[in-house]
């Protein structure tokens, strides 16, 4: 399925409670205004000496919340509470990411008392390098947000994981991928997934590229098809809408193009995002 412009009440109360998906900025979130909110904006008014020691400190990173510290896009607001809610019913697990970087949803995983892993190069795909330490900021989230979240600065199959999860997360990093690399990242995925488990998947859907015109890249990537990516993976979809998702005879252009104020639609870059969940065998 494709993410809907209208956020679900659940959705909308948790992004509110997280601060998803930029973190609590008052002038980025006004639909947030508490108390986290004025103080952050009273910080940012604070000359650049005295503003810059407050907004890195453990107390200032848990008033922004987790998600103020990773660019996002528009579509991350329904995107991470959706992934969220697919893993709710596990109970307390044991949850990889695959390209979690500095985003919230993992330490928000944590909170809610799930073992968590983070692989990530840390490599550019588009938006330039990251300008912190990205193992030292890392620490620093999880010391400000009293989380434990692992993180291993790999690609997921350079990646010596041991143990089986009862989830695997990877959340608009397929797009960015090669089509080499996504075949041995998911391959990589299925050989720690526990049997039953579920992979949960959101890949962006660029409106500037195939298959709604000719060109087949962008400064962030490709549009991978699903339905090759459901043939690789070899599990059941148990969540997903193959008229909504690149790469399947459901999918229609004219159909979808018919329908876009249903669909979320980033502010930033014409993208859309697709949200799949397959099953493990089991």
């Amino acid at each position: 399925m494709l993410a809907r412009r209208q956020l679900p009440a659940e959705f909308e109360a948790w992004c509110v409670a997280w601060g998803a998906p930029w973190g609590r900025h008052a002038v980025a979130s006004p639909r947030n205004s508490g108390r986290s909110e004025k103080l952050v904006e009273r910080v940012s008014r604070l000359p650049e000496k005295v503003r810059t020691p407050v907004l890195r400190s453990a107390g200032m990173n848990r008033a922004r919340g987790p998600f103020a510290f990773q660019p996002n896009t528009s579509t991350r607001g329904y995107e991470y509470p959706w992934a969220f809610f697919q893993v709710q019913g596990l109970g307390p697990s044991r949850i990889l990411e695959i390209g979690g970087a500095l985003s919230g949803l993992q330490f928000v995983l944590a909170k809610s008392g799930h073992e968590v892993h983070n692989v990530d190069p840390f490599f550019d795909y588009g938006s330039g390098l990251y300008d912190v330490d990205p193992i030292a900021e890392h620490a620093a989230l999880n010391r400000s947000f009293g989380t434990h979240v692992t993180l291993h600065r790999s690609t997921l199959p350079e990646t010596n994981l041991t143990g089986q999860f009862s989830a695997v997360l990877c959340i608009s990093t397929i797009e960015h991928l090669s089509e080499q690399d996504i075949a041995s990242t998911l391959t990589a995925a299925k050989k720690v997934l526990a049997p039953g488990g579920l992979l949960v998947l959101t890949v962006d859907l660029f409106l500037n590229l195939v298959p709604f015109c000719d060109r087949k890249t962008n400064q962030w990537g490709t549009n991978a098809s699903i339905a090759w990516i459901e043939e690789l993976i070899g599990y059941e979809m148990v969540v997903g809408d193959r008229s909504e998702l690149y790469g399947y005879p459901e999918f229609s252009v004219p159909s979808i193009l018919s329908r876009l104020e249903e669909f979320a639609i980033s502010t930033q870059y014409p993208q859309m995002a697709q949200l799949i969940t397959f099953r493990a065998p089991g």
